[in-house]
């Protein structure tokens, strides 16, 4: 009958693998692009916050660092630069209109002296004062445009570290959670256990940390752009810096108010946060009690929604008489619109997917997977055997400190690949939960702060050439620093009690001890009238 597009319905088996989790929050994502309400929640926030630049400063990063938590990272930067712009013209014409006020005139003798430094009705022993004020309004011009710039530098650094910083408060907000649940989801199968990581409770660990996070941001940004005079600063020019409000406030209003569209876009989204926190909160049943278990994961509402969208329609049927105003009708008409316009169409899907954020995806979990087959991680993790000398809180600082720094210089999901496989067997080998080495190494292949190339968002805002390589270094290095630091403190007090990371399941110990059992039952074989130690030192001798 036609009634989905056949692309998004051949995408339903997907539902057999890690994709649909991933897939089908990728098609809610364009939905929310394609009817523009990510820009509606950014302008609004911006005409809500006050006109001093600590509070635009908020405005920009606290839309992005809520976005982000739903949407892609790269995207949400992408849709924030040019607001960042159109507010940085604004505060550069503000200044600029100010510089061409400044006036000075002489009371007595009637002299004027200008920005560019004319000189009328001035006496031979006014020149020396002449000059002097030609020299305090040269270094004002100088002044103005290093604020300007620094302006430039803060805002731009505080869009991208809030969406980097936004995407590791949910499971679904940038590539490495996700591929740590996937890679999660497949080493607790691999013992026949239930992996406890659901999007619910990675709210626990993220939220907490993001909401941190986010406040030192906003600190240190103020405190990097101006220094401690900014405690002073960024109480002046209040009038001044009214009209960039003004100026938000008269985008927002050209967006006229929310559609029809809009509206259940929004309805589902929420509908849709609503079913993955209740489906299995855990300190009380949730809906998925309901079914059987295993019958469904964070997955499912992800699948409802998404096909839910591309049924409903964008405009208001007639028989919903009470949604449509009394234009509905005539637009219809004079626009030529078709009768009937889903919310979301596969055109629109397939030119707005991230399609390459999917291959990587798929790559990172045959990569996974390739690993663990040919033995690469184990013996990888054979290596690493010697942290389990150290505390393992020291084990999972160092863990984390070697991801971040590698991460500045690869793809976070390129990273989270490689070493997630290889700390989860390193872990199990050492009796410890495989999560308290996991998780730690998932979040700090977020903490891309150091170098454009470490992450797209950090490359969107250096390309818009306010910044130098310099510049994100010496603003991202205290930020790093600071999530170390605040990532292993929440490993080891209240994740460690969401997640139990203090014991190795009950799953794990059997399956290590068949292990253990096969290998001492394969060595009998191979030496039957000699001791296991004897033949384990001749295989060593061996594989050197």
């Amino acid at each position: 009958l036609s009634t989905l597009p056949l692309s998004n319905t051949a995408s339903l088996p997907l539902s057999l693998s890690h994709y649909p989790f991933i897939f089908c929050w990728k098609k809610i994502a364009v939905a929310v692009e394609k009817w523009n309400l990510h820009k509606r929640l950014a302008l609004r926030t911006l005409t809500l916050v006050g006109p001093e630049p600590k509070w635009l400063l908020l405005g920009v990063m606290l839309p992005t660092w809520i976005l982000s938590m739903w949407m892609s990272n790269t995207a949400t930067t992408a849709m924030m630069m040019p607001i960042v712009t159109a507010i940085l013209h604004q505060i550069k014409d503000c200044q600029s209109q100010d510089c061409h006020e400044e006036i000075l005139m002489d009371e007595h003798h009637g002299m004027v002296i200008t920005v560019d430094g004319t000189e009328n009705n001035y006496t031979d022993h006014k020149k020396k004062e002449i000059e002097i004020e030609e020299r305090r309004l040269t270094y004002n011009r100088a002044e103005r445009e290093n604020q300007f710039l620094g302006f430039a530098k803060t805002f731009s650094l505080a869009a991208a570290f809030s969406s980097n910083i936004g995407g590791m408060a949910t499971l679904t907000g940038t590539p490495p959670n996700v591929i740590f649940k996937g890679l999660s989801d497949s080493l607790y199968l691999k013992y026949a256990a239930a992996n406890p990581v659901n999007f619910a409770n990675w709210l626990a660990l993220g939220i907490p940390m993001a909401i941190i996070l986010f406040v030192f941001l906003w600190l240190w940004m103020q405190l990097y752009s101006q220094g401690l005079s900014c405690l002073k600063f960024w109480k002046k020019d209040k009038t001044c810096y009214e009209k960039v409000r003004i100026s938000l406030r008269e985008e927002y209003v050209k967006m006229g108010p929310m559609s029809f569209a809009e509206i259940l876009v929004l309805i589902n989204f929420v509908l849709l946060a609503l079913l993955w926190v209740t489906r299995k909160p855990g300190f009380i049943p949730g809906w998925n009690s309901l079914f059987d278990p295993g019958y469904v994961g964070d997955s499912t509402p992800a699948i409802a929604i998404s096909v839910l969208l591309f049924i409903l329609p964008a405009r208001p049927p007639a028989w919903l008489w009470c949604c449509r105003s009394k234009t509905d009708a005539v637009s219809e008409v004079l626009e030529e619109l078709p009768i009937y316009e889903p919310i979301l169409d596969w055109n629109t899907v397939n030119k707005r997917m991230a399609w390459g954020v999917l291959l990587l995806m798929g790559g990172g979990f045959a990569l996974a997977d390739a690993c663990e087959v040919s033995g690469l991680s184990a013996w990888m993790s054979t290596y690493l055997e010697g942290l389990a000398s150290l505390p393992t809180w020291v084990t999972a600082s160092l863990l984390s400190l070697l991801v971040t720094s590698i991460t500045q210089v690869t793809s976070n999901a390129a990273t989270t690949t490689l070493f997630i496989p290889i700390v989860g067997d390193l872990a199990v080998r050492m009796g410890l939960n495989p999560l308290y080495f996991m998780i730690p190494c998932t979040v700090a292949s977020s903490l891309a702060f150091l170098l454009p190339v470490a992450t797209p968002p950090n490359a969107i805002v250096f390309a818009a050439g306010y910044l130098k390589v310099k510049d994100m270094v010496l603003a991202g290095l205290p930020i790093n620093i600071f999530a170390i630091i605040l990532l292993n403190i929440a490993l080891n007090s209240w994740v460690a009690s969401v997640y139990d990371l203090f014991n190795l399941p009950d799953e794990f110990r059997i399956g290590v001890y068949n292990h253990t059992s096969n290998v001492t039952e394969s060595l009998n074989i191979l030496n039957p009238n000699g001791n296991q130690t004897d033949t384990l030192y001749n295989i060593s001798r061996l594989s050197n």
